[in-house]
């Protein structure tokens, strides 16, 4: 993976080249394979077309293999939607509490919610993290080929000095990948107009999800959203204009596939609480009325093979559940008229009802029952650093054991009522009650005393 002289390549590119070294490394490889790949299947080797088909592929191909994050992330801001109200519940349980052992059993409700639901807070992240390194090697790469066609040296992986050579002639309206805004006055329009297309994607993007992927009652996150709406395009346009025309295509390309899972994800994955989910619910209402109209029509064609009936059906629910109630062992209708056909109609029933409440799990209409996950890293290494917290403030010594501490007004009651003392359990002898009962006697019979004479 390291070049073949690093002083060399150090001093010819610097630190942050030599840095990035293993990410162009892995970029390169990925640019001349999908250009060999597409030699081979007919389109022209050489400078051309063929290396921007390549970098769109490029970027196609990375897209496709964080799909399963971006899936991640999706349903994590879901499952994030869906504990909302559970979430607010844990803080308002734990509110002005701030003993270590309070501070412990929220963190553990709230990491046993996540592993619950599969929520996790960091998932939002794993996309970007994967794309920035490939978008960092390409920056730096493109910038690179000019030197690399002259200097057979510094190759970087599948990139030599005659495949830099053909990447940095290729055109795309007249316009080399490598040239920037500064670099080549003609590629102002282009590279402004790509510019303005990125920030726009982006900035529609942003918008669709505000106005129809957000819960309205979430207000902090509504204007946060709102701000960044208008702020990362606007942001976009001046950075647009230092690079270059084949890395414009790779972003273009990027959001216009972003916009497109962003459209997907409004009409099948869309947040609780916002306008989609609202209009995915009503179609989900719609197919699930469907489906269990066909189902009842099916019910009632088996039943009529049967030679049975609803009926037929209650009076099996009654015979069963009666075998229930008696803890019965064996068939329950064994002994009954008609057994075997009331056995036949109520399995039917039970079969068809299942496939009807299956169906409205997937469709969202019913909660589904929640399944054990696995404990994520995440929530190790949240239990990991609890565990250490604690294991810092709890007392070293034998004699730090023994000390009395402060009780804590926060977790525990201040006072109990006299029916909790009355049904509380004790194990005073009778003896020991009457002597208690004595003293809080003569307690209240002693005068209280002059408040000058105390003094």
């Amino acid at each position: 993976m390291l070049p073949t002289n690093p002083t060399t390549y150090f001093s010819a590119n610097g630190w942050y080249d030599t840095l990035l070294y293993p990410f162009k490394w892995i970029t390169s490889w990925l640019v001349a394979g999908i250009h060999k790949l597409l030699t081979l299947i007919g389109f022209p080797s050489g400078p051309g077309v063929t290396w921007v088909l390549t970098i769109v592929l490029l970027t196609i191909f990375v897209r496709v293999c964080i799909l399963p994050l971006y899936i991640r992330q999706i349903r994590s801001a879901r499952g994030t939607a869906m504990i909302a109200p559970k979430m607010q519940e844990i803080r308002a349980k734990y509110k002005g509490r701030t003993d270590p052992v309070s501070k412990q059993q929220m963190s553990q409700e709230t990491m046993a919610l996540y592993r619950e639901y599969g929520v996790n807070p960091m998932a939002s992240c794993f996309p970007m993290l994967v794309q920035l390194p490939v978008l960092a090697g390409l920056y730096r790469l493109l910038y690179q080929i000019s030197f690399i066609k002259t200097q057979p040296e510094l190759a970087i992986g599948g990139i030599d000095a005659d495949l830099a050579h053909q990447m940095d002639t290729s055109q795309l309206f007249g316009l080399n990948l490598s040239d920037t805004y500064f670099s080549n006055p003609d590629s102002h329009t282009f590279i402004f107009l790509f510019t303005i297309v990125y920030a726009g994607l982006m900035f529609f993007q942003q918008f669709l999800m505000v106005k129809y992927n957000m819960d309205p009652k979430n207000q902090q996150q509504a204007r946060m959203m709102k701000v960044m709406m208008w702020v990362f395009p606007i942001m976009m346009v001046p950075v647009g204009f230092v690079m270059q025309v084949g890395l414009l295509i790779y972003m273009v390309t990027t959001m216009l596939i972003s916009f497109i899972q962003q459209v997907f994800v409004l009409f099948f994955l869309p947040t609780p609480g916002g306008r989609a989910h609202d209009a995915m619910m009503k179609r989900n209402r719609n197919k699930f009325a469907e489906y269990e109209k066909e189902q009842l029509a099916l019910l009632e064609r088996e039943l009529f093979d049967l030679d049975a009936d609803m009926t037929d059906v209650a009076k099996a629910q009654k015979v069963a559940l009666k075998a229930k109630v008696k803890g019965k062992d064996g068939d329950p209708f064994e002994n009954v008229e008609d057994g075997e056909k009331l056995r036949r109609a109520l399995e039917v029933y039970n079969r068809i009802q299942g496939d009807v409440r299956t169906r409205a799990q997937e469709l969202e209409l019913e909660p589904k029952p929640v399944k054990p996950r696995k404990q994520g890293r995440f929530a190790k290494m949240m239990e990991e650093q609890q565990r250490k917290q604690m294991g810092k403030a709890a007392p070293t010594s034998p004699s730090a054991v023994n000390t009395p501490t402060t009780r804590n007004q926060a977790a525990q009651p201040k006072r109990t009522t006299r029916a909790q003392r009355v049904s509380a359990p004790t194990e005073l002898t009778p003896e020991e009650l009457e002597k208690r009962r004595q003293a809080r006697r003569q307690k209240a019979n002693k005068p209280a005393g002059n408040k000058k004479n105390r003094k």
